[in-house]
């Protein structure tokens, strides 16, 4: 994690939160994990591993090149991790790797389980759903959906994304990317980044809602997070806003870029000290949007 930190995921195994997060080294994206105990929980101190805890294949895997954008559940006692995977064969691909502690990871034999990108996974009554992003024919992405009632096969029941672009002139209206999903009293929260002019470098984030996974209304006040001003550590562009109520407060962990020449060129600083890492927001209030 020497150039990068990134693509926050958190999930929680026993009496620990487990953090697992994008590192890069050598110009290569690994999947890296930083925990620590529920009792010493306070969104900001984590023990990172020193090593990754899944790393990219050998040539001619789905992932020889990059393995990022981890999305993590447990499912009938295991771990299972969804991965977005690089190879030259294909831009992006969906991956899955399983572990029984949270720590030592198999990746699936069968694996790709979906073609696209920047994967969320959530179960509903023994039937997970994996959200990830395809493209679009005319650039960007929207977000799609597709089940499985045992985490490997998987199906997509809608041709159409089921979080689409916004309208010409909104700001989403050209991409909408990195889905996280968390669940309140019946009701399910999406936080999404969206851009009005880039495929892949969204300045702002909005929520939706959905009651059953599958139809999803825009909140109408949207957006309602952005990328940080200018000089800032996130000055360039955000992703995977990751939200968690833990002890009456939600906490969002994300993706800022910045440095260089961040603000006004996408991935430009690269070269001149821009960087992504993980920040955190946090929002005390009684209920996140909708009162129970």
């Amino acid at each position: 994690m020497e150039s990068q930190t990134a693509n926050p995921d958190l999930l929680r195994i026993g009496d620990v939160y487990c953090m697992y997060f994008r590192g890069q080294r050598g110009g290569h994206d690994r999947v890296g994990l930083a925990a620590v105990n529920v009792d010493e929980f306070d969104g900001r101190t984590w023990a990172v591993l020193e090593e990754p805890v899944i790393d990219v294949g050998r040539p001619g895997d789905w992932d020889e090149t990059h393995v990022l954008d981890p999305a993590s559940i447990l499912f009938n006692g295991t771990v299972f991790l969804y991965y977005s995977a690089v190879s030259p064969t294909c831009h992006r691909s969906v991956c899955l790797a399983t572990s029984k502690d949270g720590l030592h990871f198999s990746k699936y034999a069968g694996n790709p389980v979906a073609i696209g990108g920047g994967p969320e996974i959530v179960s509903r009554n023994g039937v997970l759903h994996l959200y990830y992003w395809k493209p679009r024919n005319e650039g960007g992405f929207q977000i799609h959906l597709a089940t499985s009632h045992d985490g490997f096969r998987f199906e997509e029941p809608y041709t159409e994304p089921v979080l689409p672009t916004g309208s010409e002139g909104s700001w989403d209206s050209r991409t909408v990317e990195t889905p996280r999903v968390f669940e309140e009293d019946g009701l399910y929260y999406m936080m999404y980044c969206g851009s009005d002019r880039y495929d892949d470098y969204p300045w702002y984030a909005g929520l939706a809602t959905s009651r059953d996974l599958v139809h999803w209304v825009k909140y109408p006040c949207n957006p309602v997070f952005s990328r940080g001003r200018k000089g800032e550590w996130d000055e360039g562009a955000i992703w995977f806003t990751t939200v968690e109520k833990i002890r009456g407060v939600y906490y969002m962990w994300y993706e800022g870029y910045g440095g260089g020449y961040a603000r006004t060129i996408p991935y430009g600083s690269y070269l001149k000290g821009g960087k992504s890492q993980v920040g955190l927001a946090t929002l005390e209030a009684e209920y996140f949007y909708v009162k129970p």
